[in-house]
């Protein structure tokens, strides 16, 4: 094999590298061949803009953080891999002042004023649609959306949510911990049966004020829940889309 023959191997090997690199499809085989550092060499990355809405600031950096983290175990892939996003978060008022292209792959935390027409649309038209307790996630194309509905809470409710975070891999601390439902006595004569209903209704009063003062914690914990819940089961197949 002369030199020219060895020169022209390495230029269409070359460009192998490069056209199977650049195949979004084909960043997972890509790294395994050739290292998260040779995806980072060719470009690879997919760019994913991340609006949040005012008072969810802490949650797009928590996705933004988990994005960047290299959690990667071998073939172990954990959420995208390392790697192969990269990821900007932008407020409300610069989403509404930066022309975006349909071809940006875009995820709203919470509700953004400057976005309602856009989160109305990624729910009417979402492929995927997860609204489970509260939590709302959906995917349309290369838009993504994620929000927690703060009414309705209630101990029981509560209760069914931590259940299925259980369900997903995710044990969270019960808040409600000291909430106990009270049982009823052995001795039910009519006579002690107002002191029981007393208490009954003191034991209600006291979870719906519990509940109250605990409101902002559980749709934080609801929040870092269902970002991580993306992150893990679901970025992974939007950014490759």
């Amino acid at each position: 094999m002369n030199a020219f023959n060895i020169e022209q191997e390495e230029i269409e090997q070359s460009i192998g590298v490069i056209t199977l690199a650049c195949s979004g499809s084909s960043i997972i085989n890509f790294k395994k061949k050739y290292g998260t550092e040779g995806a980072k060499m060719f470009g690879t990355k997919e760019s994913v803009v991340i609006v949040e809405a005012k008072g969810c600031g802490k949650y797009s950096k928590q996705l933004y953080t988990l994005i960047g983290a290299n959690d990667d175990d071998g073939e172990n892939i954990v959420g995208p891999v390392d790697g192969s996003v990269e990821a900007s978060v932008f407020d409300e008022k610069r989403f509404a002042a930066t022309p975006l292209s349909s071809d940006q792959k875009i995820i709203f935390i919470g509700h953004p004023k400057t976005a309602r027409d856009y989160v109305d649309a990624i729910e009417t038209e979402a492929t995927t649609k997860i609204v489970e307790h509260g939590i709302s996630i959906c995917i349309s194309g290369k838009q993504a959306c994620v929000y927690v509905d703060e009414k309705n809470l209630s101990d029981n409710g509560y209760r069914e949510f931590l259940e299925y975070a259980h369900e997903c891999g995710q044990d969270l601390d019960n808040l409600l911990s000291e909430l106990r439902p009270r049982s009823e006595p052995e001795n039910e004569q009519k006579k002690i049966a107002p002191l029981w209903l007393a208490g009954k209704a003191a034991d209600f009063a006291g979870s719906k004020i519990t509940l109250v003062k605990k409101g902002g914690d559980i749709k934080d914990q609801k929040y870092r829940f269902a970002v991580k819940l993306l992150y893990l089961e679901h970025l992974r197949s939007f950014v490759e889309a």
